[in-house]
């Protein structure tokens, strides 16, 4: 009996190298890599994904090959699920096609591998638990501002952090003249920012990071006051349900990331504002809510009295307040910051804190330009801010480029 096991075995490890082999070096001699593969979720993290990728026009294909790892993240040699997609043209007549694949009905907690086509290159990532334990997601925005070179600094420091995913709070690729329009070669820094993403965000162990994105000024044409089709790369490349430009996730019944539109492609208030409203009430129960958005309420750089910002402090914030919000994370002032716990726009012990500013790889991360009585701390300082959620409670730890902590803070469950 013995060795009829381990002959079982052996036959079984043997089959599994051939597969990998053939999967490895496929008859055809090549392998599928497109331009760029990127992870999002248009709903449920725990039992779904949405797989994204650019190709060349002549790439049609939208078949994706997947299958769960096994707990220590190796293949299983499963036979592979098959699920077909979609595709749609890149906008503004860009040679391109944007492939999407929406994984359902996965297992929670659970890692998988997936390639684009049966000769595809295989890639990993993992579904979200159903219940909290220990969750991690790193958190910025105004990302690729300067070089590619900033970028990847940035990105790399934030990937060897095995974060979840990720949150962008808009001002992604600086692809459209907040003044004027969206111009065609500008088009290349949306490709150059997803590029970069799919070769730097993984984790050690090789895990995509996923990518929860929300729209700023410089992903629309003009800037403010318009409709989303001033912003039809963004909206095309991060398809959301519903109304596009403001979203919620939930994770679980413990957490959940809502996403806003600070005044790009929807107005502040009005539909916007009574969504929030309802959206914030209906999750009561929940323990973490946070709100992602570009232009801060409380900003650290720009004026206080700035428009935005006080249509901001009068729509949402009295929300954020009665509905018990942890967290608004805040961007577009190239700067690091973070708020005193507020209420009714005032120190609180149970209030609101307000974290960001916006500085993921700006070429020049600018320095607080006055002294204003809710913020605790404001650092001149590239960076993102990695949240860790645990049964306990929640940690906000500010990383620079470099890796080093310029700042923590927690609040209790």
């Amino acid at each position: 009996m013995y060795y009829k096991e381990i002959l079982k075995r052996s036959f079984f490890l043997t089959f599994c190298l051939f597969l990998i082999f053939t999967a490895t070096f496929s008859f055809s001699g090549e392998v599928y890599d497109p331009l760029s593969v990127y992870l999002t979720w248009k709903k449920s993290p725990e039992t779904t994904m949405s797989i994204q990728w650019v190709s060349k026009k002549n790439e049609v294909n939208d078949l994706v090959y997947y299958r769960p790892l096994n707990s220590s993240g190796f293949d299983t040699c499963l036979p592979f699920s098959q699920k077909l997609g979609s595709h749609v043209n890149m906008p503004e007549g860009q040679p391109y096609l944007i492939h999407q694949v929406e994984l359902t009905d996965l297992q929670p907690g659970t890692a998988y591998t997936f390639k684009i086509t049966e000769n595809g290159k295989l890639y990993k990532f993992k579904t979200i638990p159903a219940s909290l334990t220990k969750l991690r997601f790193v958190e910025g925005g105004d990302v690729y501002h300067g070089t590619v070179d900033v970028l990847e600094e940035t990105n790399l420091q934030a990937a060897k952090l095995s974060p979840d995913f990720a949150v962008i709070g808009g001002d992604i690729a600086y692809a459209a003249d907040s003044s004027h329009g969206v111009f065609p070669e500008n088009f290349q820094n949306w490709l150059n920012f997803l590029i970069t993403w799919k070769i730097t965000m993984v984790t050690p162990d090789g895990f995509m990071i996923p990518i929860i994105p929300t729209i700023g000024n410089h992903e629309t044409a003009g800037g403010y006051g318009k409709t989303p089709a001033a912003a039809p790369f963004f909206y095309a490349l991060f398809p959301m349900p519903g109304i596009q430009g403001y979203n919620v996730l939930d994770f679980g019944n413990y957490m959940s990331i809502i996403l806003l539109d600070s005044g790009h492609t929807h107005p502040i208030g009005g539909k916007q504002a009574d969504w929030l409203r309802d959206t914030l009430k209906s999750r009561t129960h929940v323990p973490y809510k946070f709100a992602v958005y570009h232009v801060p309420a409380y900003p650290s750089v720009r004026s206080y009295s700035g428009e935005i910002s006080e249509y901001i402090r009068k729509h949402w914030v009295p929300l954020f307040d009665t509905f018990s919000l942890r967290a608004g994370f805040e961007h577009h002032d190239h700067a690091y910051k973070r708020t005193f716990p507020l209420k009714n726009h005032k120190a609180h012990e149970k209030g609101v804190i307000y974290l960001g500013d916006g500085a993921w790889a700006v070429s020049n991360p600018r320095k607080q330009r006055r002294l204003t009585p809710y913020i605790a701390k404001s650092v001149a300082s590239r960076h993102f801010i990695l949240v860790t959620l645990t049964e306990e409670g929640v940690k906000y730890e500010a990383f620079n480029e470099k890796g080093e902590i310029i700042d923590q803070y927690g609040q209790n469950k």
